[in-house]
């Protein structure tokens, strides 16, 4: 019975959170961030403000929920290119899957997320945060490549896994700032095929 209870609470205190994230969302995207208080999130998802805490520190974590999920993404996609085949075409598929991840998080959020990470009360960004999985699995493909020969092996994987990310924020930023003008997943694209004939191994 007691058992019983400890997951009623576990699953009620989920779908409160999810509430409060959808409800955060649903505003954020009609009104603009700025203009949402959480007073307003918490009364049209009917929840109190100490519930609101309870889920999430500061207004901002709400947008970096989607960033988590990014990477338990990340990860799973890493295990789905085991069966490709060079590093190129590996590399080449994990970016055009992010960039369609951002794509697909909308152009106004993007520009939120991005807002909040660098605004003058910020204190550390987790966009930024090299123990993300992000770092970790552009790495272990570069790692792979070299391991395999495809690619130079005088600079570090990590080092090159921080040159790509840098130029998958760069196209991004670009993104954001010609509204979403041009197609993310392609220029991606591209960036990888100009970035692979620099760093392929030349024997």
């Amino acid at each position: 019975m007691a058992k019983d209870t400890v997951t009623t609470r576990k699953e009620q205190a989920a779908k409160t959170r999810q509430e409060i994230f959808d409800t955060a969302i649903e505003l954020f995207d009609s009104k603009g961030y700025e203009n949402v208080s959480i007073i307003e999130i918490c009364e049209k998802a009917g929840v109190s403000t100490g519930a609101f805490y309870h889920h999430f520190k500061a207004k901002d974590q709400i947008l970096m929920e989607e960033f988590l999920k990014a990477d338990d993404f990340y990860q799973r996609l890493l295990e789905d290119l085991a069966i490709r085949g060079d590093y190129r075409d590996k590399l080449r598929a994990f970016t055009a899957a992010t960039m369609r991840f951002m794509a697909d998080m909308g152009i106004k959020r993007t520009k939120v997320t991005y807002h909040t990470q660098i605004g003058p009360d910020k204190r550390a960004s987790y966009l930024g945060n090299e123990k993300r999985a992000l770092y970790s699995v552009v790495e272990a493909l570069y790692r792979e490549g070299q391991e395999k020969g495809e690619i130079r092996a005088d600079i570090s994987a990590g080092d090159l896994a921080r040159l790509t990310i840098h130029c998958y924020r760069g196209i991004v930023y670009d993104w954001c700032l010609a509204d979403g003008a041009f197609d993310l997943v392609r220029t991606g694209e591209e960036m990888v095929d100009m970035l692979a004939d620099g760093v392929f191994s030349t024997g």
